[in-house]
């Protein structure tokens, strides 16, 4: 998750009223934030990747003014013109066809803000832009440019001097270097390259790679070009809305740049204010709480929402960077926040039904006691993964199933199997002692023939410098004995993620395959910068279930 540093000095500077540090920590949480670490000089904040308006602490001050009642009424983002163009050449269509800009004038880049740029550019490449592939943005001294600019394509022999350097460097030797091997898979397969370069021929840009030392910041900078390139319209406006809201937050002045091209001719940053409806019985049920229309405006205010409410729906109008909310639900957990999630009482339903203990939960938890029982740590991890996780796994990506417009390129897709989540735990504790012998229980996910199946999966890790496959058939038969008092038996197959001829199916008493075990094989140990042997059984629960409760 992300994590943006906040100076307690500068923080109160922003805030419009008084607050001690022990109350400003105290409601950060409220915001649906975690604190990461405490210092006497700054804090870490946690925050979800789709909220990247709190990658700076201009967005985290944001927030607090209205979430603390110190801001009752915040003020509409002006926008004014420039007559700074951008010309885009239509051989960009097939590498990298959009791009979005915007002009920020009479800003004071201090050190601190310097860096809470720099993060938030990184932040925003790293989860809307998923590593650059789908947003790239640059940020450039406006004062060294020439009007109006060309965004064109060139081949690899056209040269120009990249930032940080003094010298010219051919497109083919920047990806040649190191800055160009983390990106130059994203152009893969291009002959041509995206530029941007100003009237003079100067080039600003050559994204998603790297700026050119022409338009480097330093602190005597006071204007600025930002620049968004990407393959997403909607992705490469919503970073450049961040990036302006945060820079107009940061004392700048925002201005327009005249986007054309052959069929259009547009001006950016746009403020469109999304409207959304909520009925408001819903936010009642939903919540368990007999708000009144009064309470339900104050509340969505402190969370910087214009809400009115009309005909028993509640209209909302967002600001730009909140392109986060795109459910009814997204809505009413603002109002939540705004009322408080502190001030929420459980209660207990009425009901003259007697409630019980699900039998598949009653089982599971056996089989939580007899794991732990054998000296194994449990693991609990979430259900999306990333799918790097999956073919790192050397598993198969198939029928995958994907979150639709996800803001994390590490929450990407739901987990079919236990077996990543288990490596990556090991890699993560590569320095703690050995022998380290862990399990999960956890839903995973497939699509077979278009049909979404789920079912409980039990998955077993053992490392330590002699681990192998009779260990792990020992807990194998353990498991099985204490749990059911049943055998399970193995019989040798091949498996994708395990060394060949150190691999079995695991088989009921009735002759039905219910997992795998084996010792992975070294690929995939190293996929994992893991140097200890592992070995580990799988199992599908939901089979074991079926006849035993």
């Amino acid at each position: 998750m992300p994590v943006v540093t906040v100076y307690y000095d500068r923080i109160f500077s922003m805030l419009k009223g008084e607050i001690s540090k022990d109350e400003l920590i105290d409601k950060i949480p409220y915001l649906g934030l975690d604190i990461e670490e405490q210092t006497e000089e700054y804090i870490k904040i946690e925050y979800n990747p789709n909220r990247p308006d709190y990658s700076t602490d201009y967005g985290l001050a944001r927030s607090l003014n209205s979430f603390l009642d110190f801001e009752t009424q915040y003020s509409k983002y002006d926008v004014y013109e420039s007559d700074l163009v951008i010309n885009i050449d239509k051989s960009t269509r097939d590498v990298r066809p959009y791009i979005v800009a915007a002009v920020i004038k009479d800003i004071k880049l201090e050190d601190e803000t310097i860096r809470q740029i720099i993060t938030m550019q990184e932040d925003l490449h790293n989860g809307i832009g998923r590593k650059r592939k789908k947003v790239a943005i640059g940020i450039h001294n406006l004062d060294v440019i020439e009007s109006p600019l060309e965004y064109i394509t060139v081949d690899d022999s056209f040269s120009f001097i990249p930032l940080n350097k003094d010298s010219d460097m051919t497109i083919k030797e920047i990806l040649d270097s190191e800055i160009g091997n983390q990106y130059a898979s994203i152009l893969a397969g291009k002959n041509l390259y995206p530029i941007i370069r100003d009237a003079s021929k100067q080039v600003l840009s050559f994204p998603p790679i790297i700026n050119g030392d022409l338009t480097r910041l330093d602190s005597k900078t006071t204007n600025l070009f930002i620049d968004v390139t990407g393959t997403d319209l909607d992705s490469v406006c919503n970073a450049l809305s961040v990036i302006f809201t945060t820079l107009n937050d940061a004392g700048g002045k925002v201005h327009t740049v005249e986007i054309n091209s052959d069929n259009s001719k547009i001006k950016t940053p746009q403020i469109k204010e999304e409207v959304m409806e909520v009925e408001l019985e819903y936010v009642r049920s939903l919540l368990g709480l007999e708000l009144s229309e009064k309470e339900i405006i104050t509340y969505l205010r402190r969370c910087r929402i214009s809400a009115n409410i009309e005909n028993n729906k509640v209209i909302v109008k967002t600001e730009p960077f909140r392109f986060d909310l795109i459910h009814p639900v997204d809505v009413i957990e603002e109002i939540v926040l705004g009322y408080g999630i502190h001030n929420l009482k459980p209660t207990l339903p009425g009901s003259d039904m007697t409630g019980g203990f699900d039998k598949n939960q009653q089982f599971l938890d056996k089989a939580r006691d007899v794991l732990t029982g054998l000296g194994l740590i449990e693991i609990m991890t979430i259900g999306l993964i990333s799918e790097d996780m999956l073919k790192k796994s050397e598993m198969s990506t198939d029928n995958l199933l994907k979150v639709v417009d996800t803001k994390s390129i590490e929450h990407k897709v739901l987990k079919n199997s236990n077996v990543p989540s288990i490596l990556k735990t090991f890699s993560k504790n590569i320095h703690k002692k050995y022998p380290q012998r862990i399990f999960e229980i956890s839903r995973v996910f497939n699509k077979i023939d278009n049909e979404i199946q789920e079912h409980y999966q039990l998955t077993v890790g053992l490392a330590h410098a002699t681990v192998n496959f009779t260990e792990a058939s020992s807990y194998l038969n353990a498991f099985g004995k204490q749990l059911l008092d049943i055998d399970l038996s193995t019989k040798a197959s091949e498996n994708e993620i395990f060394v060949k001829g150190r691999a079995a199916e695991i088989i009921d008493e009735g002759g039905i395959k219910i997992g795998a075990i084996g010792e992975i094989k070294p690929q995939v140990l190293e996929n994992f910068a893991l140097r200890t042997p592992i070995s580990l059984f799988d199992i599908d629960l939901d089979q074991l279930m079926k006849k035993r409760i």
